[in-house]
């Protein structure tokens, strides 16, 4: 008998915008693949501000240490990218060397500061989430959430986890990762800006410099 699969499901609702909706998240690393799992599930889409706040939630107190830790294991060369399309998608890619060449190993998309589901790998989600951190800070110090100069970002007032199982894999996670797939990746994708194995993503030093800047302000 096949295992069920294992998300937790948070309800949301915004302040500012007044939206609301539920997201599954899921992180399994230990009889499936590693991968990082978040679906849209009920509602509007999560903006992407809020992505470190539903992590933290639905995963462990310790979840970005954990992820860096993966990351910096990984046995191969690696580049985060990001892209923007002429409608303002934006797109974080991914990319490692396989076999000697070069694949998208993962991948996440936002659009109207919204974020798509995504289905990526563990060791991709450190650098993936570092970069989407940058272009959407959100507010870590409880204290300063009403500061005026946050008040255009919306504001999480209701968060709860339950547990909610599958038989199956849910269709939009499966689509998401079959796309990746199908990526086609330019041979001179690794031409410039290529990282290491075992370099940092610099996610734990962007959060930090983030609560800093929160100080700074108030």
């Amino acid at each position: 008998m096949n295992l069920p699969y294992v998300y937790r499901n948070i309800p949301w609702k915004e302040s500012v915008f007044k939206q609301s909706g539920r997201v599954l998240v899921s992180m399994e690393g230990m009889i499936r693949e590693s991968r990082l799992d978040l679906l849209n599930y009920e509602g509007s889409k999560l903006s992407a501000y809020h992505i470190y706040a539903v992590l933290k939630v639905a995963l462990t107190e310790e979840w970005v240490e954990t992820l860096e830790n993966l990351h910096r294991n990984r046995k191969n060369q690696w580049k985060a990218e990001k892209s923007v399309s002429p409608e303002g998608e934006k797109e974080y890619r991914l990319y490692t060397i396989s076999q000697k060449e070069p694949v998208c190993s993962s991948v996440i998309t936002i659009s109207n500061n919204q974020i798509h589901d995504f289905s990526i790998l563990l060791e991709d989600a450190a650098p993936l989430l570092k970069k989407i951190i940058e272009d959407y800070p959100p507010v870590f110090l409880q204290r300063y959430r009403n500061h005026p100069l946050n008040h255009h970002l919306p504001s999480l007032y209701y968060l709860d986890a339950k547990n909610q199982q599958f038989l199956k894999l849910p269709d939009p996670i499966q689509e998401q990762r079959e796309r990746t797939q199908r990526i086609i990746v330019d041979e001179h994708v690794f031409s410039s800006g290529i990282s290491r194995a075992g370099e940092t993503s610099g996610i734990l030093e962007t959060i930090e410099a983030i609560k800093c800047l929160e100080v700074l302000q108030a």
